[in-house]
């Protein structure tokens, strides 16, 4: 890989993430960035390339433990340096291969895991559920929504450090980031545990415990644009979690639900009903007036209109939202409502219907 841009803040997950952590922060970017979710997004098909690349690294516990150590990852490297964990070292006359589950695993784990525990990590992106009726999707609405998110400590500022306290040399470690692990005949220069490798140490914010930040409820107001249909994601910029140690906070997406409407439904941006009619309605032709999501329009019947054929309103549809100003159409599809005859001088009217037209709609079947 030839970035040299930090893999973990790509997943934007932290250096200690497990496996899992990982696989599903990629699920979560990779549908948000996906090329079939971004036709022609030139910016997020890039993204997405370089997430897979991310992926494909720190899942590899081999690829993943090399970066760590180099600070970079390049395909054959291993072949390069070996499978093993050992990069740039070779042991004659000793049998690791018994140590699988054993003390040297540790150690040589312990050698390369590179934990600073004092750098900055971006926060995780948030996400909200809300929900909505259908006429405020329709027209858009304003409302409000509390959120629980880790926000900046307020007592260190996000530092993590006590108030008035100074930077110290580590004691293990004597300032200098590592210490000497011995195994037998081998020593081992290893990662200081108290400091994390950087030498220092500081008394941690008894606020926060050292986190820089701290869990919290925060009011929020949310713009729900008009058009707005189930899975819209409204993002809110910097407002999910606060990044450890005053690193950059995460985003907020806001997520839409749309609740049903008894008279119509959305698909796209078109709006579809269905009207009842009579049967001399439909067969004589009329004008009729039609629920719209603006209010009632009058719409025309043409003579010989027959049960599920649908008719078109231009414009009366729902606005869009990837075309500001545009709106669909509503279809309205007629269905026919045969009267119950009970008056013999209605009967004998329908009889001698049947007698002026003897067409039989079903010949066609045979």
């Amino acid at each position: 890989m030839a970035s040299r841009e930090d893999l973990y803040l790509i997943l934007q997950v932290g250096r200690t993430a497990s496996v899992g952590e990982i696989k599903r922060a990629f699920r979560k970017l990779a549908r948000r960035y996906h090329p079939d979710i971004n036709p022609g997004d030139r910016d997020a098909e890039e993204r997405f390339k370089r997430i897979t690349e991310a992926y494909d690294i720190l899942s590899d516990p081999l690829k993943r433990e090399f970066y760590d150590v180099n600070g970079f990852y390049t395909d054959g490297v291993l072949d390069q340096h070996g499978t093993g964990s050992n990069w740039g070292f070779r042991f004659q006359g000793f049998d690791f291969s018994r140590s699988q589950d054993g003390e040297f695993r540790e150690i040589f784990e312990n050698i390369f895991a590179r934990q600073n525990l004092r750098n900055p990590e971006r926060g995780q992106d948030l996400e909200y559920p809300i929900s909505i009726s259908f006429d405020e999707s329709i027209c858009g609405v304003r409302t409000s929504v509390s959120v629980t998110r880790m926000h900046r400590c307020a007592a260190c500022d996000g530092t993590g450090r006590a108030p008035g306290s100074r930077e110290t040399a580590c004691p293990p470690c004597g300032g200098s980031g590592k210490t000497t692990r011995v195994k037998g005949h081998l020593q081992f220069a290893v990662t200081c545990g108290d400091c994390g490798g950087s030498g220092r140490v500081v008394t941690s914010c008894p606020s926060c415990r050292g986190e820089g930040r701290a869990s919290g409820i925060e009011r929020l107001d949310v713009e729900v644009p008009a058009g707005a249909t189930t899975g819209t994601r409204i993002r809110i910029p910097a407002m999910g979690d606060a990044g450890r140690l005053g690193g950059a906070p995460g985003d907020l997406d806001v997520v839409v639900s749309v609740g049903p409407h008894a008279f119509f439904e959305r698909k796209g941006d078109n709006i579809h009903c269905t009207i009842p009619l009579t049967v001399t309605e439909a067969a004589l032709g009329t004008k009729i007036e039609v629920p719209t999501i603006d209010g009632s329009t009058m719409v025309r019947i043409p003579p010989g209109t027959q049960s599920g054929q649908t008719l078109r309103i231009r414009g009366k549809g729902a606005p869009s939202l990837l075309s500001p100003g545009v709106r669909g159409d509503q279809y309205v599809e007629v269905k026919l409502v045969v009267p119950r005859v009970a008056d013999e001088r209605s009967k004998e009217i329908l009889r001698e219907l049947a007698r002026l037209n003897p067409k039989n709609p079903r010949s066609h079947l045979w």
